[in-house]
């Protein structure tokens, strides 16, 4: 009889176990998706004004990636790639945008999770050699998990 009520515990904690680790990854997907439109409007805004400076060929919708799966599922970094006709310095495409997006999310009154940090932030900028396109990762740093996720590329000697 006994092991009766143990096999009932058993399968009760793996169902509840089950229905937490789901309902947690759909609110994750929910910020993620959440996080990557607030992304994408930052750099659509930001390359409003940037985007004869940038050379850009593509005025069509914005979107991007997430590319922090490696670092964790709660970090809120994407990546864009944009197609370009020439090339510009690394570093004052990291500026120019990067100045853009402190614009827009303090229009919008984006809250950042780092007391050093803006809430949206240019951590890698390169251009691709073998076709003319650029590529730009955005953090938002919106929890305390991209935070960490910023201060491991500082870490990594990224110019973040």
């Amino acid at each position: 009889m006994w092991i009766l009520w143990v096999l009932i515990v058993i399968i009760s904690v793996i169902i509840a176990v089950t229905i937490y680790r789901r309902y947690g990854r759909r609110l994750t997907e929910r910020q993620i998706i959440a996080s990557q439109q607030i992304v994408n409007k930052g750099l659509t805004y930001a390359l409003g004004d940037l985007g004869d400076a940038l050379y850009l060929n593509s005025d069509k919708y914005i979107s991007s990636t997430l590319v922090a799966n490696i670092w964790g599922h709660e970090v809120m970094a994407f990546e864009f790639v944009l197609p370009v006709s020439g090339v510009q310095e690394v570093v004052v495409v990291r500026q120019a945008v990067n100045n853009a997006l402190r614009e827009y999310a303090e229009k919008n009154n984006l809250q950042s999770a780092s007391e050093t940090d803006m809430a949206l932030l240019v951590t890698d900028v390169w251009y691709d050699t073998r076709i003319p396109e650029l590529h730009i990762d955005i953090a938002h740093i919106i929890n305390q998990e991209t935070a960490a996720y910023i201060r491991d590329l500082r870490k990594l000697n990224q110019p973040v």
